[in-house]
């Protein structure tokens, strides 16, 4: 402590005795290397700190970039299964409304509880279908036509193996590609002819209370990915439940194509 105290002194002095025009000239010189050395500091250090920042937030925004990726397939899947489920309630809920200004009551609709958001109708494919091996047999079907589809086949084939339902499947689908029908599957199924459905479980109700089973889907999708036993078949019936009058307009009119099952095709 008493070396620094008289190096200090020392200096004091020392500096009594320079020259006002040489103590300016030193004074100039200092203070120049003061800002050359904050200058270059300045330069390495904080250059050197952002560069450091933009690196480390490049390679945040990949991360960030990579999770979001992954999380926006399970998004968009959710989005999509949601958007069905909406739509099949508005069919659900077109139906009741049908059924009741027909007089049916409400209760025999199978309940369905509302979807917690609306969306637009979604076009979709059925799960299996392969668009690059069979871009030929495209068939898109909206949440409603699916719907109706699944519980016509339910209804007509409840006790029919994978083939019979495959068969009414066809029946619908030949009917949605010819000009004496409607050209969507919805309006195919509850299409009336002189007031009179052309499809009995929408009269006798059971299209509207069953619940439709994973082989009735199955069928669906195999029969949409080009399995078609109907030769070309627009008319079927179950001759043991036909009434007498039916199966005679069957036998008078049509020319019958095949059988299967309880099932006779005619077109």
């Amino acid at each position: 402590m008493f070396k620094v105290k008289n190096l200090l002194k020392d200096l004091f002095l020392s500096l009594k005795h320079i020259s006002k025009k040489a103590y300016t000239s030193g004074l100039i010189i200092v203070t120049g290397c003061m800002v050359l050395a904050i200058v270059y500091m300045g330069v390495n250090g904080f250059a050197g700190t952002e560069a450091n920042a933009v690196a480390a937030l490049g390679r945040n925004v990949e991360e960030e970039t990579a999770v979001s990726d992954s999380k926006s397939v399970e998004e968009e899947d959710g989005i999509a299964e949601l958007e069905l489920e909406i739509s099949r309630y508005k069919a659900y809920k077109a139906e009741a409304n049908q059924q009741a200004t027909n007089g049916i009551k409400a209760e025999a609709l199978t309940p369905m509880k509302a979807p917690e958001e609306e969306s637009d109708e979604r076009v979709m494919h059925t799960a299996s279908f392969k668009a690059e091996e069979q871009a030929s047999k495209l068939v898109s079907l909206s949440a409603k036509d699916y719907e109706a589809l699944t519980r016509i086949v339910e209804a007509e084939a409840t006790d029919e193996d994978i083939k019979g339902k495959i068969l009414i499947v066809n029946v619908v689908m030949n009917r949605v590609k010819s000009s004496k029908f409607p050209n969507n599957i919805y309006d195919v199924i509850h299409q009336r002819i002189k007031g009179r459905v052309q499809f009995s479980p929408i009269s006798d109700g059971r299209y509207y209370k069953l619940s439709v089973t994973n082989s009735t889907k199955k069928a669906l999708e195999q029969a949409f990915n080009g399995e078609d036993y109907s030769k070309g078949a627009l008319y079927f019936m179950a001759r043991s439940l036909a009434s007498s009058k039916a199966v005679s307009w069957f036998d008078n009119n049509l020319t019958k194509v095949t059988q299967h099952g309880a099932h006779e095709f005619f077109k």
